[in-house]
């Protein structure tokens, strides 16, 4: 049996759903997925569509979860009932009500239009050709893939939410290969946008072609006391690492211990962390979370110092605060958790990457990353395997195959004596992260 907008199959199961002094949560979400990869062998076009739905129970600060097809969602009531009684309470777990002023929509679910193959197609010949340009010859690629998405999503209560909304993303994964006299070198990029016209081919292109060049044309760093200068994409790989600390109460001990119960600054005062479901330039634009609640700026850290928490409904009656809408659904089949939208340094005091530049007597510029990034919470230490360009005197001399930027992590932080204009996001946790160049002085190599 198949289902369709106006099947009435949503406002079926919410019915069957409430009763019993339970409040009930049902979400739908219906997405179109288009995935086109080419390699050596030609071409592959994959294209699916989804379509889920998942039920939440709530009593007594209990809360129960069920999730479904459509050919199985008028199970969903009975299944979240039998397992609400062995669920764990917990305190603040409760259902979403409409905030002031919200006016429930009620509007079924379409299937979201497929997604346009031409224009994969162009994404991923515009790649190659700015490769080609960036790579001077010297890169090729070995296998790209262009996805393109679009889902629509709803959810109501039994206390009165009723809102849907939508989202995009595109994305383009490949490997390339740099060749030179020293041999051969392959890496891996990935580029995203919320909206397919505005994927930076061009960016990821000359990124890509520095990732495997550098490597194979530059020489080890030596180990010394170096300024160093993160590109705005390695610093945000860098700073999405972080956003965990900011999830609700759950990291609050670990939180305290890094600031010494506040006592201590978080990072330096040119640090202003921010979660923004609207900022230009992210790779999420979204209007609500997975509760359904509306989605805005969240200042983490302001100046330095911690300031604010990302929450769901749960954590927020637990800290007393309004919901910042971070409830996240990584799949329709799993109940909702915090986390990002999109999560960055705030570049609000910054100055131009080619002043932070000049001001660099000896150092690192760190271009690409060579190995994803270790960071550690609770031991506070990171390690960041890079390639880059040595710098003398506010000018780059040459470039660097690999070099080791590691240590303490709330040291680097607090470090932090300039930060650029230039933000940039990149994929990161379920959200994007964000960064501008950040400049730490006399930072110890390995």
């Amino acid at each position: 049996m198949t289902h369709g907008a106006g099947d009435g199959l949503f406002e079926r199961v919410l019915d069957a759903a409430a009763g019993d002094g339970a409040g009930a949560e049902l979400y739908e979400r219906r997405g179109a997925l288009l995935e086109l990869t080419e390699d050596e062998e030609g071409s592959t076009l994959l294209e699916s569509h989804e379509r889920g739905l998942a039920l939440r129970l709530f009593k007594a600060g209990r809360s129960a979860f069920a999730a479904a097809g459509p050919e199985r969602a008028d199970t969903l009531p009975a299944e979240a009932r039998r397992r609400l009684p062995r669920a764990r309470a917990r305190r603040g777990v409760r259902l979403g009500t409409p905030a002031s002023g919200e006016i429930a929509e009620r509007r079924p679910l379409s299937d979201p239009p497929p997604p346009d193959v031409d224009l994969a197609r162009t994404l991923l010949t515009g790649f190659r050709q700015a490769l080609t340009a960036s790579g001077r010859g010297a890169v090729t690629v070995r296998e790209a893939s262009v996805s393109l998405g679009e889902r629509a999503e709803r959810l109501a209560t039994t206390a009165g939410r009723d809102a849907t909304w939508g989202s995009r993303l595109a994305t383009l994964v490949a490997t390339v290969v740099g060749r030179s006299a020293a041999g051969r070198f392959s890496a891996r990029v990935v580029g995203a946008a919320s909206r397919p016209e505005e994927l930076p081919v061009a960016r990821l292109a000359r990124h890509a072609a520095d990732r495997v060049l550098l490597p194979l044309n530059g020489r080890p760093f030596e180990p010394t006391r170096a300024d160093i200068l993160l590109d705005p994409l390695v610093a945000a790989h860098l700073i999405g690492r972080l956003a965990p600390l900011f999830f609700g109460d759950d990291e609050e001990s670990l939180l305290a211990a890094r600031t010494r119960e506040g006592r201590d600054a978080f990072a330096s005062p040119l640090v202003s962390l921010v979660d923004d479901a609207t900022a230009p330039g992210g790779l999420v634009r979204g209007v609500r979370d997975g509760e359904g609640t509306l989605q805005g700026r969240t200042r983490l850290v302001e100046r330095g110092l911690p300031f604010g928490r990302l929450t769901d409904i749960a954590a927020s009656g637990r800290l007393s605060r309004a919901p910042s809408g971070s409830a996240v659904r990584i799949t329709w089949s799993a109940p909702p958790r915090i986390g990002v939208t999109n999560f960055f340094v705030d570049p609000l005091p910054g100055v131009s990457p080619l002043d932070l530049l000049g001001s660099v007597g000896r150092g690192l510029y760190a271009a690409v990353l060579l190995e994803r990034p270790e960071v550690d919470l609770s031991a506070d230490t990171f390690r960041l395997v890079v390639a880059g360009y040595a710098v003398e005197k506010g000018r780059a001399t040459e470039r660097v195959s690999e070099a080791t930027v590691s240590g303490r992590l709330s040291d680097f932080l607090r470090g932090i004596a300039g930060i650029g204009d230039d933000l940039k996001f990149a994929l990161g946790g379920t959200g994007s992260a964000g960064s501008p160049t950040l400049l730490v002085p006399r930072w110890k190599t390995g």
